[in-house]
């Protein structure tokens, strides 16, 4: 019966690993993406925030109020600008996640909302700016599955990774 209890637990603990074991540390904070041309869609908070420059992606402020709906808060700027600021599902999160064997330790607290920020002129969306959260450096040694695809040990940033996987076409 204890051997019975025994192997019960021990299955119970491997359906519940995350892929990786090994030791690892990762911090984590806030970022902004922000674009010239985006392309803003129906459901509030998604936009598409790239480079491409076509015409068609501008939309006016008008337009934008009717798909999203009126800003959470909108501030004046000097030069006759306005921001309009819209708050989207979820916080932004800063911090450190420690793993250790099998078991991650976050260490996280929430530092604000996530949120999408446009640029009005003259009624025209002029830029989109997506504020967020994201990882942003880390260091590790075992199997990381999930996070840098398989076993060794190595340290770097997650915007290096990004930028390696855009310059060779992978996304």
């Amino acid at each position: 019966m204890q051997r019975t209890i025994l192997m019960v637990l021990c299955l119970a603990a491997a359906f519940t690993l995350q892929g990786c074991v090994g030791l690892g540390a990762w911090t984590l904070g806030s970022r902004t993406t922000s674009s010239d041309h985006p392309k803003i869609d129906q459901p509030r908070g998604a936009v598409d925030i790239r480079t491409a420059d076509t015409a068609t992606d501008l939309k006016t402020a008008k337009e934008l109020r009717t798909e999203w709906g009126e800003p959470d808060r909108i501030d004046s700027r000097e030069d006759g600008r306005e921001e309009w600021i819209y708050k989207t599902a979820g916080l932004r999160w800063s911090g450190m996640v420690l793993y250790i064997v099998i078991v991650p330790l976050p260490a996280m607290i929430p530092v604000g909302s996530q949120y999408m920020s446009f640029l009005i002129h003259d009624g025209q969306v002029e830029r989109a700016t997506r504020g967020d959260w994201a990882f942003k450096a880390g260091a590790y040694c075992g199997f990381f599955g999930m996070v840098y695809g398989g076993l060794g040990c190595g340290t770097g940033t997650f915007e290096e990774k990004e930028s390696l996987t855009h310059a060779q076409g992978v996304s």
